[in-house]
Formats: C-alpha cells, sequence, structure tokens
C-alpha cells in the first residue's frame, strides 16, 4: 500500500505533466534535466530523452545562446530572473525549418532544507499569436500617427483654404492659409458662420448651396467672393463634400484672383488680336485708295504750274492724303502688319540724337535725361519705326505733366530666360506724371483709346508702340498708379554690334542713276483705280507698261513677251495666286527676271524673306512718284542708264 507522500508526489507529477504551460526541472551545477512536461516537450521539439542529461546536451542551441547563462546566474545567485516575450528559434518538427516564435518564462530557484539551492525550476507559456498581434497593432497606430501628421503637415501649409463648417454652418477647423488669404487668424473663425464672411450679394447663392451640401448632394465646384478683413473683394472657388460619420461638411477653397486676372489678360489679348486683323485690313483698303489719292493729287499738282491757286489747292489735297497715310500707318503699326526694316542700332547713339527732337517739341518745364550705362547695346529694330515710337511715349509723358517734372530715357539689358535667346535690350521712357488708374492702364493699348480731350489725341499711340514691339520680337510692359508717374518699357532683341558694311551703301542704292532706255514692265494689280493709276506713273517715268489685274493672265503675258524687264506685283491678290507664287513661277519662265513687290498689308515673315531675295524689292503702299523712281533705279542699278526720273 502506497504512503500518503508517495500520492502526494503522484498527484504532484500528474499536475506536472497536465499543466498547459512549459515546465521543466535542473538540478545541480550541469543543470541536468529532471523533468521536462509534455507541453514543453511539444513547444520545443525536444525528445523526452533529454531527462537525466545535462542542459549543454539536452538543448545545445538554447544553451548556447544564453539559457545556460541564465540558469548559472540563477543558480549560483538564488535570485528568480523573469522575461518576457522573448524571442526563441525552435525546431519543433525534427529536420525541419526553425521557427521563431516568443515566450514569456520565469527561472526560479529550488531550495533543499537548509535553505541552500540545489536545482533551477522554468516555468513558461508561448505568446507568439499576442506579440504578433501586439506589434501589428503597434504598426498600425505608428502608420495611423504618420498618416494624421501627414494630413495635419497638409492641413496647416496648404496654399488653399481647408476647413470643417458643421451643419449649422459655423466653422470648427480653420488652417493656417485663412489668415494669409482673408486676414483672420483661425481662431478668430472658429465657431463663426461661413456668411459672416462672404460677399452681401453671394450670401443667398453661398446659404443655397450649402443646404444642397449638407443634404449629401454632389456639387459641382463654385465661385464665391469672400471679404478680406481690410474689405478687399476675394474670389475663392470651393470644392465641398460632406462627412456622415461626422454630420460636417469638408470644404477646401482656393484663391481665383491669379487664375481671374490671366483669364481677362486672355480674354484682352484675344481681343486686341481680333481689333488688329479688322484694323490691318481696313488699312490694306485705305493704303489703296490713298496710292490713287497720292499719285493722282502729284500728277495733277505737276499740271498746274499756269494755276498757283489750283497748284496750292493740289499740294493741300496731298498734304492731307499723306497724313492719312500716316495715321493707317499707325494702325498697322497696331495690327503689326507694317513692312519693317530691322538692323543694329545702337542704343546709346540712338539716345543721344532723341534728345535734341526731344528738346525742341517739349516745354522747357519738363526736364529732360538720358542713361544710357557705360555698356555698348545694340537691339534689333527699324530705326524709323523705333523713332516714331520712342516720340509717341515722351509727347504721352509730356502731357501727363502739365505743370512740369522729369522725363528720364534709359537704355539696359535684360537677360534672357533659358532657352530663349540672346536676351534683350530695354529702351524705358519715364515721367513724374499724374499716372493711371487700373482701369486706364487695362485700356491702355487698345486702338482710339484716350483720356486726352476730343482732338487733341488720336488714341492710336500706345497701341502702334505696343505693335511695333511685339512685330520686332519684343513686347511693351507699362508700370504705373495715379500720383506716382508711369514707366513704359520697350524690351526688343539684343544683337550684335553691326559689321563695316559701309555707311553710304543705302545712301548710293537711293541715289543710283536710272535707267535711260525704256524698260518693259509688267503690272500686276488686282485694283482697277490703283492698276490704272499706277500704269500713268510708269508711263511718266519713261516705262512701257503691260498691266494685268491677276497672276495667271501675268504669267500667260510673260510667256508671250519675253523682253519684259522687270514684274511689279502686289503681294495680296485674290484669284489663287498672291505676289510670291506669281514671282517665283515667273522666274521658272525668265530666271534673271527682277521683281519688285508692293503691298499695304504684309506680315513680317514676309517682309524678311523678301530681304533675303537679292534679286527682288519691296515698295510699302501709299508711295510717291519719288519713291518708285528710286526703287526701279535700285532694281537696275546694275544697269546705269539715264531715264527715269522723279
Amino acid at each position: 500500500m502506497a504512503s500518503h507522500s508517495d500520492t502526494e508526489v503522484q498527484r504532484i507529477r500528474e499536475l506536472f505533466d497536465q499543466a498547459p504551460g512549459c515546465m521543466i526541472v535542473f538540478t545541480g551545477p550541469d543543470h541536468v534535466v529532471q523533468m521536462a512536461n509534455p507541453a514543453h516537450l511539444a513547444f520545443t521539439g525536444l525528445e523526452p530523452s533529454i531527462v537525466g542529461q545535462p542542459a549543454r546536451v539536452a538543448m545545445p542551441r538554447g544553451y548556447s545562446r544564453g539559457f545556460g547563462r541564465l540558469l548559472d546566474q540563477v543558480y549560483g545567485s538564488g535570485r528568480p530572473h523573469m522575461q518576457r516575450a522573448t524571442k526563441l528559434l525552435i525546431n519543433r518538427c525534427p529536420g525541419g525549418p526553425d521557427e521563431e516564435a516568443y515566450a514569456d518564462f520565469v527561472l526560479q530557484p529550488l531550495r533543499d532544507a537548509q535553505g541552500e539551492v540545489y536545482g533551477v525550476f522554468c516555468q513558461g507559456h508561448e505568446v507568439t499569436v499576442e506579440k504578433l498581434a501586439a506589434d501589428e497593432l503597434r504598426a498600425s497606430r505608428e502608420q495611423l500617427k504618420a498618416a494624421l501628421e501627414a494630413a495635419q503637415a497638409i492641413f496647416d501649409n496648404s496654399h488653399d483654404i481647408i476647413c470643417v463648417v458643421g451643419l449649422d454652418g459655423c466653422f470648427q477647423q480653420v488652417n493656417r492659409h485663412a489668415e494669409r488669404l482673408w486676414g483672420y487668424r483661425p481662431e478668430e473663425m472658429i465657431g463663426r458662420c461661413y456668411q459672416d464672411f462672404l460677399h452681401p450679394d453671394d450670401r443667398a447663392r453661398g446659404a443655397e448651396l450649402a443646404r444642397q451640401v449638407g443634404r449629401g448632394v454632389t456639387v459641382a465646384p463654385f465661385v464665391n467672393r469672400h471679404l478680406h478683413k481690410d474689405g478687399t473683394v476675394i474670389p475663392v472657388m470651393w470644392s465641398a463634400v460632406r462627412s456622415e460619420s461626422e454630420d460636417t461638411v469638408i470644404s477646401i477653397g482656393r484663391d481665383m484672383r491669379e487664375h481671374m486676372a490671366a483669364e481677362e489678360k486672355l480674354r484682352q489679348a484675344q481681343k486686341m488680336e481680333a481689333i488688329g486683323r479688322l484694323t490691318g485690313g481696313i488699312a490694306h483698303d485705305f493704303n489703296n485708295l490713298l496710292t490713287v489719292v497720292i499719285g493722282s493729287t502729284e500728277s495733277l499738282a505737276d499740271g498746274l504750274d499756269q494755276a498757283p491757286e489750283l497748284r496750292a489747292l493740289a499740294r493741300l489735297a496731298l498734304d492731307a492724303a499723306e497724313r492719312g497715310a500716316e495715321l493707317v500707318s499707325r494702325l498697322l503699326a497696331f495690327a503689326r502688319t507694317q513692312p519693317l526694316a530691322p538692323r543694329a542700332v545702337d542704343c546709346a547713339g540712338f539716345l543721344r540724337d532723341l534728345l535734341p527732337i526731344l528738346r525742341r517739341t517739349i516745354n522747357s518745364h519738363v526736364i529732360i535725361e538720358a542713361q544710357a550705362g557705360d555698356e555698348a547695346l545694340f537691339c534689333l529694330a527699324d530705326r524709323t519705326q523705333l523713332t516714331s515710337a520712342m516720340l509717341n511715349l515722351c509727347i504721352n509723358a509730356r502731357d501727363s505733366m502739365p505743370g512740369g517734372g522729369r522725363l528720364t530715357l534709359r537704355a539696359a539689358r535684360e537677360p534672357a530666360a533659358e532657352g530663349d535667346g540672346a536676351g534683350f535690350v530695354v529702351l524705358s521712357v519715364e515721367d513724374t506724371g499724374e499716372g493711371m488708374s487700373p482701369q486706364t492702364r487695362g485700356q491702355a493699348l487698345e486702338p482710339f483709346f484716350t483720356t486726352k480731350p476730343e482732338g487733341q489725341g488720336s488714341g492710336l499711340g500706345l497701341s502702334m508702340v505696343h505693335g511695333f514691339a511685339s512685330q520686332s520680337g519684343g513686347r511693351l510692359e507699362i508700370d504705373s498708379e495715379p500720383g506716382r508717374g508711369t514707366q513704359v518699357r520697350i524690351y526688343l532683341p539684343l544683337t550684335d554690334a553691326p559689321g563695316d558694311a559701309g555707311p553710304d551703301a543705302e545712301e548710293e542704292a537711293e541715289s543710283a542713276a536710272a535707267p535711260a532706255a525704256p524698260r518693259h514692265i509688267l503690272l500686276v494689280e488686282d485694283d482697277d483705280l490703283l492698276r490704272d493709276q499706277v500704269q500713268r506713273q510708269l508711263a511718266s517715268l519713261g516705262c512701257r507698261v503691260t498691266a494685268q489685274r491677276n497672276g495667271h493672265d501675268a504669267l500667260r503675258r510673260l510667256d508671250a513677251c519675253p523682253d519684259i524687264d522687270l514684274l511689279m506685283t502686289d503681294i495680296v491678290m485674290p484669284g489663287g495666286m498672291n505676289g510670291r507664287q506669281l514671282a517665283d513661277q515667273a522666274r521658272m519662265l525668265n530666271p534673271n527676271l527682277r521683281v519688285l513687290f508692293t503691298s499695304g498689308h504684309t506680315d513680317e515673315p514676309s517682309i524678311r524673306a523678301l530681304r533675303m531675295d537679292g534679286r527682288a524689292g519691296f515698295l510699302g503702299k501709299p508711295y510717291r512718284r519719288a519713291d518708285l523712281a528710286r526703287e526701279l533705279a535700285a532694281a537696275f542699278a546694275d544697269q546705269p542708264v539715264a531715264a527715269i526720273s522723279g
């Protein structure tokens, strides 16, 4: 019969074997395994045969990785040791891969009746699932924290307004950009209704849109006008959506001032372009008419030598026609279709030459000075048109200073943006006059717009300068405020100093002797009045003329008359063949044919192409007989004889 003590030992062993946690008992300084319960063997993958073996033999991998050191520490010190969520590498299946597991365990010293340590009891349980879940939860929290921090950074630093509005219409949260846009700190807005910050005229519409968003209706982005703290009206485009979980409306607003300014600038540019096309077309027709008027009046004046009074009237009509031609020239400058002869212009020398003209034109109570700097600057421009443009600006400046002031002309270099050519020369005209209001500045470039009294200005000055600058490859800029004067800047392409091409070459070409023997001219002009007038002018200059009204008839006549010396043709003609196309086909029939183009309306690329053609000249409409004579003389300059005269 078993004793009571044997029964107790048996009961303890049963409890040891049935315990769900890992239990193992070591004795002696070599930590011999006395007992290891099934839970421990299942967790570690060890065999029951480890019982009776020292720990370094029974569990060599764990022993060498620090478990042996912990057993020595507890056995030697007599103090327990506890570790939580300790990472272990175990092999539950012999021959299989190591697994990563986590366990909480405690090592407790075992003492005999005298209190001496004779062994170590290890108890633990696996916490792998809990550890991995805790790690995942911690990672999720960190991700959430990072996302919240990123959202807060976006909220705080966004250049758009971000706000949260309750269904009662009051701000619950507003980002910092509200202060930059509206002048109110976020804390000044929170708790107040959004209607307090709307323009009064937009409040009814804003309330209706807010009701729709509050009901969950998807609303397209909309613009409301808001009031800055200083009273400035600011348009804001809003996108808004209701948050069902929070019963709030989240709104994002964008300042639309720059966008609206860009749209207005585009509309203005489109309007100016349309006006320019219309103006150019009208100017072309006027030039044809003025050419007839000028030519006929010249002939009339020449035939009235015996009637001085009538001759004076003819000269008066001629002067009026030429003033009309100047007006048309300004219209063409605005439309950017005037013929230009760009060349390198020394800006310092140009300003020096301009000063005497200005001092004769502008009252003495206006102080005039020019600042060109020490740097040699050359711009690419038509000098005649540039002179006209600068005079226009200076006269405008004078008129803005009726009580006197200072007029300053400057020339400076403007570096080009990357990949935008060699740069620009900036010629500026600055005055200390009355300045312009924003409304006046916005309309200043429109043709016929003027603030001067009726009869004192055509309203074409600034529009002409703007067209000239654009056609020259530059631009015009205006800075002006009421009471602070005006600065107008013309940007023109920077160019190199001109080479030594002989300063008198142009004068020699203009004064070249005209041919003596009659030349046979093929005149092509679709305008009947103008064709008859030019035919009379050519005849008066001693030329034999064959006239045609379109390119197709001209080609047939050229093919039949090989003795034609020069083709004089308008550039813009109906009928499917313009002057350039006619000239190209005519030279296929006669490679040595000289060509003189005429036009009252042509764009800059066409003029540039004409000037690259050494066998062609160009005569802009309207022109006088002397201008026609010079061009004919230049066309036959390599065959000097003496009969065409002006």
